[in-house]
């Protein structure tokens, strides 16, 4: 059951490089219950721009094992729209991983503003990217 927003990433890996590296960081997150996966899909994108995608049970029994502790508390709650979304922002001969989860760490933050009488009204992300650029905006201002 999900019980907190919901924040995804599209994580591509030019040339089909997805070598797994990721995976013990993805563990430590979920094992220090700071987050909990709720779904995981793979993705490929041919030459050809045809497009695959496969689940956590449709690995191979290696990789399998590699997700196991992640996937203990995954749901599908991706669409095919979802997918076909992740799909087209996929170069051809990619792959990528999506990734939907909880974000555990919130739980007294919201139990707070609950007890105080608040409510969050709206949460957001600016990607590391955007503050870089506005950095690089900020800067090229200043030195006008």
């Amino acid at each position: 059951m999900v019980e907190h927003p919901l924040e995804y990433a599209l994580v591509v890996f030019p040339d089909n490089k997805f070598s797994g590296q990721i995976v013990p960081e993805l563990l430590d997150l979920a094992q220090r219950d700071i987050v909990r996966f709720v779904d995981i899909i793979f993705i490929q994108k041919d030459p050809d721009g045809s497009v695959r995608t496969v689940e956590l049970n449709d690995l191979d029994e290696e990789s399998y094992k590699q997700f196991v502790p992640i996937g203990e508390h995954l749901s599908s709650l991706f669409t095919e729209s979802d997918l076909e979304w992740a799909a087209n922002k996929l170069p051809a001969s990619s792959a990528a991983a999506l990734f939907l989860w909880e974000n555990l760490w919130q739980d007294n933050i919201r139990r707070a503003i609950k007890a105080s009488g608040g409510i969050l009204a709206e949460s957001g992300i600016i990607t590391a990217d955007a503050v870089d650029e506005f950095k690089q905006e900020l800067a090229a201002e200043q030195t006008k």
